[in-house]
């Protein structure tokens, strides 16, 4: 049977070349101008189906619409399409459960590619795996990577080790106008090798071998994977091969938190910082993330239930309290690898704390209660998570009063 295919916008013009560019695939593809008439044909979709919807509309919004199709258990998937992006619709988009969230002018390059890939599977599962993700500060940092993607800006993400920056990278890569170019991937810790294992005749300098993967991207991408650990040389070198290169790649660079201090200290050269720095996206570390952390468990717990061929269900509510009260310090690194560990354990449908095998014995002891600034919310719900829900033990963790506790509670909606 045809996938079917829903273009609700107000807009004739742009319905009616959505349509065109799909007509090849071989859908069912139905135009409305208003969410409220669409629903009828809604009402017939299933899994597999694909609604593309204006973020705003006479009769309502595209999160009212898909809180209408959950609630309805309709399970098709959705993408929001607008004449002006903006942060805040992209995130309330994505976190109502939107695939995506894109710019009309860019509609062909961006949404049709997405459709097609999407009708030749059998269901969405290869999406990237940030559409697994609903806390605030992810969110934002991936809106912000969708919306800075189509320039050419170049980016650096900035994070701590194993929270996602190269997939993010290679995300904003795969949606930009560049993804039909090279993309080369350089690992700023080794790039001094590259002139020292070259079996070139004449030996080459540093500035060669940076400049031959400048080169290699042909006028495409290039990713700087921990640039932090370049060397003040290779910084210089850097620099000069940016500079003076004749077809100037897209830089997106990742780096530690620890480089703006880096900066203001002299250890990283701030005329190559800004080159780079053109848009800054920040990701957070795991233990900031708590409404991910489940998320990513039962994420991997399917993907390694495949690797294994095992039937692992879930994870039990005393595993899911110790996972949300560990400090995660490996961040999404460490997480993938105790749900593997876990599920290899594994001897039944549920996984229970025995086959949690953290990097430590006792996961609370690491854990870092004390509140600051900006974080109270995610410390108040992980203290509460590993005291058990016992309120005096909680505020004991946090170092506040029983009574300040519940001021907290009350106002970041936790009472």
């Amino acid at each position: 049977m045809a996938r079917q295919i829903i273009i609700i916008d107000d807009n004739i013009s742009d319905s009616n070349e959505i349509k065109r560019l799909l007509s090849g695939f071989g859908a069912d593809i139905f135009q409305s101008l208003r969410i409220g008439s669409a629903k009828e044909h809604l009402t017939k979709f299933k899994t597999g189906d694909i609604v593309i919807c204006d973020f705003k509309l006479a009769d309502g919004n595209v999160v009212e619409l898909i809180e209408w199709l959950d609630h309805k258990n309709i399970g098709c998937s959705v993408f929001v399409i607008t004449d002006v992006e903006t942060v805040a619709d992209a995130v309330a988009s994505f976190r109502a459960g939107a695939k995506d969230y894109i710019n009309k002018r860019l509609i062909r390059e961006l949404l049709i590619p997405k459709i097609k890939t999407l009708i030749g599977k059998d269901d969405d599962t290869d999406f990237p795996l940030l559409f697994s993700r609903k806390s605030d500060g992810c969110l934002k940092a991936y809106s912000a990577a969708h919306i800075v993607a189509p320039t050419n800006l170049n980016v650096m993400i900035i994070g701590e080790s194993g929270v996602g920056k190269e997939p993010l990278a290679h995300e904003i890569y795969d949606v930009s106008q560049r993804c039909d170019k090279p993309c080369v991937m350089v690992d700023c810790g080794t790039l001094h090798y590259l002139a020292l294992n070259s079996n070139t005749k004449q030996q080459p300098t540093l500035l060669d071998a940076v400049a031959t993967q400048f080169r290699k991207a042909q006028g495409g991408t290039v990713i700087l994977d921990n640039i932090q650990h370049l060397s003040p040389d290779m910084q210089s070198i850097m620099l000069h091969v940016i500079a003076n290169s004749k077809q100037p790649p897209r830089i997106i660079a990742t780096a530690s938190p620890d480089i703006t201090e880096m900066v203001i200290e002299g250890g990283f050269l701030s005329a190559l910082f800004y080159k780079i720095k053109e848009f800054t996206i920040t990701l957070p570390p795991l233990r900031e993330c708590q409404d991910d952390i489940m998320l990513l468990a039962d994420f991997y717990l399917r993907h390694y239930n495949l690797e294994f061929r095992k039937q692992v269900k879930r994870f039990d509510a005393s595993a899911q309290r110790e996972m949300r009260a560990h400090s995660w310090s490996g961040n999404i690194r460490e997480l993938k690898h105790v749900v593997r560990v876990a599920v290899l354990k594994s001897r039944g449908e549920i996984i229970t704390p025995k086959e949690l095998d953290f990097d430590t014995p006792s996961t609370g002891a690491h854990v870092q209660f004390k509140l600051k600034t900006g974080d109270e919310k995610n410390k108040i719900t992980a203290a509460i998570a590993h005291a058990d829900g016992n309120l005096t033990k909680a505020a004991n963790l946090l170092g506040i009063s029983h009574k300040a506790l519940w001021a907290k509670r009350k106002k970041y909606g936790l009472a």
